[in-house]
């Protein structure tokens, strides 16, 4: 069985917010959940939990999420704002 990820309460809060962000942003976009996960190449199951933001699922998941929406390059340059600070 696999071990369950245990994150600090702040950690946890962070990844249930981005869920709830993808969510958002897949809806504005009228983008089904059905939809989302066949341009995911996955299933509605881990579209939902991508969405609760559950620790369980890869984060190469919630990349390809954020890809899909068009949210990637967000991340990445506040990924690179971040590792460029001194």
């Amino acid at each position: 069985m696999k071990k369950q990820i245990q994150l600090s309460a702040s950690a946890e809060s962070a990844l249930k917010k981005l869920g709830r962000s993808i969510k958002t942003a897949r809806i504005r976009r009228g983008i089904t959940a059905t939809s989302m996960a066949e341009l995911m190449e996955t299933t509605r199951v881990t579209l939902g939990s991508i969405e609760d933001g559950l620790p369980s699922v890869s984060m190469g998941h919630y990349i390809k999420a954020l890809s899909v929406l068009g949210l990637d390059l967000r991340l990445t340059n506040i990924l690179l704002e971040e590792t460029t600070r001194v």
